[in-house]
């Protein structure tokens, strides 16, 4: 982990490939934010929730939840309507944008240029900030 953004709050990355989410972790963490990773989505909510995570990126390709529809249960769970979600993928970019606007993500990237990642989580954790409740000390 590297160090912490301005505002304190991690970012959770979420995707089946090791190749994929290390990439994606190495362009958060260089960019100077704080990353924790998830092989599975089995786990995160409760990550999300015990922990100062302020955005999650999510694969939409995982074979145990899609990472739309997981991005939608995140979206109806009003415990976590401050968090900022970006969904990636390798789909082509009209795809991407149909599926981010359906699950409500605040941002899509595509797989082939993660170099705008950081950008995203960013655009994403700051609208979170205005929708996110107060949680005490980051419970």
């Amino acid at each position: 982990m590297s160090q912490r953004p301005a505002r304190k709050g991690a970012v959770l990355v979420i995707d089946d490939s090791d190749i994929s989410r290390a990439e994606m972790m190495r362009v958060l963490e260089e960019a100077g934010l704080e990353v924790i990773g998830l092989a599975s989505p089995i786990g995160a909510t409760r990550v999300i929730l015990t922990g100062s995570v302020c955005a999650v990126v999510i694969d939409i390709e995982m074979p145990s939840l899609r990472g739309d529809r997981l991005a939608a249960l995140f979206r109806g769970n009003p415990r976590m309507a401050g968090v900022g979600v970006v969904l990636v993928s390798g789909e082509k970019n009209e795809e991407l944008t149909r599926l981010a606007i359906e699950a409500r993500a605040d941002e899509a990237v595509s797989k082939s240029a993660l170099s705008g990642l950081p950008d995203a989580v960013r655009r994403a954790m700051a609208r979170g900030e205005s929708q996110r409740p107060f949680r005490g000390e980051d419970v």
